[in-house]
Formats: C-alpha cells, sequence, structure tokens
C-alpha cells in the first residue's frame, strides 16, 4: 500500500536557501513511490522567505502548503503547528536551509515503512559539515545528555527525522516551544520505548546566515538540560543528590559525635534534612513527569 509522507519545514528568514530546498526536494519527491505534501511554517520571517515560499507553492498546490505565525515563535512551535495539520502517515522533519539532501531523507523513509519502525532519526557522519564556533556547546550537551540517557545516543539532535503520524502527535505537546524539540523527542522514543533506529546522513553547510546566536542558545541549552532532568530523569539526579547529602550529614555527625564527643552537629542535621528534602522532591517529580508523558495528547487549538 502506498505510504503518505507529511514533510514539515519550520523557515525563519531563509530567503537565501528556501527556493532551492524546495524544488530541490519535490524533484526527488516525486521519482520516489509515495504519495506526499510538504508543510512550510513560516515562522515569522523578517525578510521574504514566505513571498518566495508563495511564489513557489502556487506551481504545486496540490503538495505545499504554507502556514504563517505573525510572530516568531521558534523552531518548537513551527513544528507543533505543522504537526496539527499533517496528514501523512508518517511526519518528516526537514531543515529549510540547505542543509538536508533528499536522497537521506529517501533513507529514512524506506526505514520506517520497510522496517515498519516507529521512528528514524538521521545520524550525521563525518562527512557533514559542522559550525567551529558550535563544536564545544554541542559536545558538553551530548555529555550530558548522555549520561542520562539510557542507552547512548548518537545524534540526538539531528533536524533530518521521521515518525509515525500517530505518535508524535501523541506527544508533541511536550515539546519545547523554541530550543530543543529534536533532543526531546529523542528522549520521547528512547523513554518510551519506540521502536526505531538512526539512519547515516550527510549534513551540507547551510545557504545563509543562521539565526543562532551563541551566547543566548548557550544559554537556552543549559535551560534544555535542566528541562529533559525535570521531565525525564528527577529522581536519577536528584534521588542521587539526597541520597548523597544524607550519607554526608550522618557520616559527618557520627564522627563529631563518638569520634570527638561532641554530640550531633546542627550542620549534620541540616544536611540531612536537605537531602531527605531533595530525596522526597525527586520522587513527587519522578510521578509528576511520568504522568506528564502518560497523558500527553496534542490539543487541536491555536496556541
Amino acid at each position: 500500500m502506498e505510504k503518505y509522507i507529511s514533510i514539515i519545514i519550520p523557515a525563519y528568514n531563509e530567503e537565501a536557501g528556501i527556493k532551492n530546498t524546495l524544488i530541490e526536494l519535490i524533484e526527488h519527491m516525486e521519482k520516489l513511490e509515495y504519495t506526499y505534501e510538504i508543510i512550510l511554517i513560516d515562522d515569522g520571517s523578517e525578510d521574504n522567505t514566505y513571498t518566495i515560499a508563495k511564489d513557489i507553492a502556487e506551481n504545486y498546490p496540490d503538495i505545499i502548503r504554507i502556514k504563517q505565525h505573525t510572530r516568531n515563535k521558534g523552531y518548537g512551535s513551527s513544528i507543533k503547528t505543522a504537526v496539527r495539520i499533517a496528514e501523512g502517515d508518517y511526519i518528516a522533519w526537514y531543515d529549510a536551509d540547505g542543509q538536508h539532501r533528499p536522497e537521506d531523507l529517501e533513507k529514512l523513509i524506506g526505514s520506517v515503512t520497510h522496517k515498519k519502525w516507529d521512528y528514524c532519526i538521521g545520524n550525521r557522519t563525518k562527512d557533514s559539515y559542522e559550525e567551529k564556533t558550535r563544536k564545544l556547546g554541542k559536545r558538553i550537551l551530548k555529555f550530558v545528555v548522555n549520561l542520562l540517557a539510557k542507552e547512548k545516543m548518537e545524534d540526538f539532535n539531528s533536524g533530518m527525522r521521521i515518525f509515525k503520524r500517530e505518535i508524535i502527535k501523541k506527544h508533541a505537546n511536550l515539546l519545547p516551544k523554541r530550543f530543543g524539540a529534536s533532543t526531546v523527542t529523542s528522549f520521547l522514543m528512547q523513554e518510551l520505548e519506540y521502536g526505531g533506529g538512526i539512519c547515516p546522513i550527510i549534513v551540507r553547510q547551510r545557504v545563509g546566515k543562521s539565526s543562532v546566536r551563541q551566547i543566548r542558545d548557550g544559554m537556552r541549552t543549559i535551560l534544555l538540560i535542566f528541562q529533559i532532568i525535570l521531565l525525564f530523569r528527577p529522581m536519577q539526579v536528584f534521588g542521587s543528590i539526597g541520597m548523597i547529602a544524607i550519607l554526608c550529614g550522618s557520616l559527618y555527625g557520627v564522627w563529631s559525635a563518638i569520634i570527638q564527643a561532641i554530640g550531633f552537629p546542627v550542620l549534620g542535621a541540616v544536611v540531612i534534612i536537605f537531602g531527605i528534602e531533595t530525596l522526597f522532591f525527586g520522587l513527587i517529580m519522578g510521578q509528576i513527569s511520568r504522568l506528564r508523558i502518560e497523558l500527553s495528547e496534542l490539543k487541536w487549538g491555536e496556541e
């Protein structure tokens, strides 16, 4: 049976590359056996992204759908907007800046349709282009993510990925509005034990100027780490801190009371109380995070 693929393209100030991205993608998809649609979300662009995309869409009215945000809401919000209206059996994410290659998307589509996977994530190979100024931040985030993950994640924030529609629609409201939607979905797929995997892809140098800002997005990366901890690993992190505090407070108290014979110190008691409170905080947050994940269903109203 022929599969229907929805390809989501979030775009913000991508006038330099959006035309070639759309034309290249359509020319390649027309060679394949799939029925498909392209959903482009203009995220409040301040340049001619929307105008250029609209002109192209007029030539492909049965393929391209465009929705425009009146203001810049962020990458995650653009994904959510597109997921709401996507009609395909599978929903793929594809960048607007010319970095992604259609032949790599074909490999991801083939993996989920032929192998019956729930999802597939593009794994950028060593041949891929990478901004030197972003390497350090990515390595730090990768270290923390793999420290928290159940299994090692090769490329957790790759922008090219594909999901069964019912899966991504069910959990889309958990995505951050701006930064980190890719990372959160990688955790979700692993945490909820969906069946899937990775496919090697090659990423090219982007066309046009990036909207990434090093200091701003560095701070967002730190916030994303805390969001991941609270959503996926609160007990692992806060529980560990609590147990260590209880142990340290107890050892210090016993040493002071028995070895030094000065009684149980106030500091030891304070550290133990802190540990108990932190441990219970981890337990409560663990229950809340599990409830959020299990009950996560996308609301179909406007944000």
